[in-house]
């Protein structure tokens, strides 16, 4: 599918709801120290808090009571694995402030996500997929809620008809249970939900370079055709990155759109296992130096971005540029 009409539907930013959840630990009134849990895709990370503020907080991990000896508590603290925590609040004089805190640790799993492909004859091909290895996936297609009661997803995709409503939920032992995950096939990738995707790509551009102190870039169309472009030419080229599968140069992509650049660059990556998921691509870009680079640079004005899926990977592009 060509998107035609993103620039219509996407001037106007829609707000995105974050994948974060934080839940409060109850601790009562002499415990000191107080704690919350906030789960993310890498990690659960651990927020402590003295009752006191000029005291402060020693904390252990090995299962032994907190000491004026052991690690102090300076920022959030991030575990990519299961453990006890234990935290003490100690004042100036070294005495204990209220009693020590023990803290369960757990992951939560990540909530699955959805590659629709080969929407043919009243039926869409749909692979279900999760970002951490050794769950089980339960899934429905009846509109009722998944539980560990459901079906379990066997292989790689499920064959549904179009007009259903897939979900699903993540389970692995000693983990907390993912959000429930809902799909219907008939509503993906349509024009209009291309337009949303790009128009949240943009918001996330925007809301870096912001905090960089830059201005922001608008979003441009002979770009956007542009970045649709490159990201189809990425399944069968991405080894040879920003070289075409025609051999020219990546750039050639704006001129044949009209876009005669005075600056140019492009950002590109694939991301195994995932919807479309444009929070995800702007992560992996910030991590990277050359990529955030192009995210920051100074004086370009314009952004496109374009995304397929091959039901294997979702490729994103990036493309910045100033006319001449």
């Amino acid at each position: 599918m060509r998107p035609k009409k993103i620039i219509s539907a996407i001037l106007t930013a829609a707000a995105v709801c974050c994948s974060v959840f934080t839940f409060p630990v109850t601790a009562s009134a002499a415990s000191g120290v107080s704690a919350s849990k906030t789960y993310t895709w890498e990690y659960t990370a651990i927020k402590l808090k003295a009752q006191n503020s000029a005291d402060k907080i020693y904390y252990t991990t090995d299962g032994t009571d907190p000491t004026t000896k052991s690690d102090v508590y300076t920022k959030t603290l991030g575990f990519r694995k299961a453990i006890t925590l234990k935290a003490a609040e100690y004042d100036k004089n070294g005495n204990l402030v209220g009693k020590i805190k023990t803290i369960d640790v757990k992951r939560k799993c990540p909530t699955p996500k959805f590659l629709v492909s080969d929407m043919l004859d009243g039926t869409a091909k749909v692979e279900i997929t999760d970002l951490e290895p050794g769950t089980t996936i339960y899934f429905t297609t009846n509109d009722k809620t998944p539980t560990e009661k459901s079906k379990v997803l066997e292989g790689a995709y499920l064959v549904v008809k179009k007009d259903k409503t897939i979900k699903a939920i993540a389970v692995k032992e000693g983990w907390i249970t993912s959000e429930v995950a809902s799909i219907s096939p008939l509503d993906q990738i349509s024009e209009d939900s291309y337009s949303d995707y790009v128009k949240e790509a943009l918001r996330l551009t925007n809301a870096a370079r912001k905090k960089a102190g830059l201005p922001e870039v608008k979003l441009n169309q002979k770009l956007c055709d542009a970045a649709y472009i490159r990201a189809g030419e990425l399944k069968q080229n991405y080894d040879n990155g920003h070289t075409r599968p025609n051999g020219t140069r990546w750039t050639t992509a704006l001129a044949d759109q009209g876009y005669i650049h005075q600056i140019a660059a492009e950002n590109y990556l694939r991301i195994p296992n995932s919807g479309v998921d444009p929070e995800r691509a702007m992560e992996l870009w910030m991590s990277s130096q050359i990529h955030k680079e192009n995210i920051l640079r100074e004086g370009v004005e314009d952004v496109g971005f374009g995304f397929v899926q091959d039901g294997i990977y979702c490729y994103w592009i990036q493309l910045f540029g100033k006319l001449m």
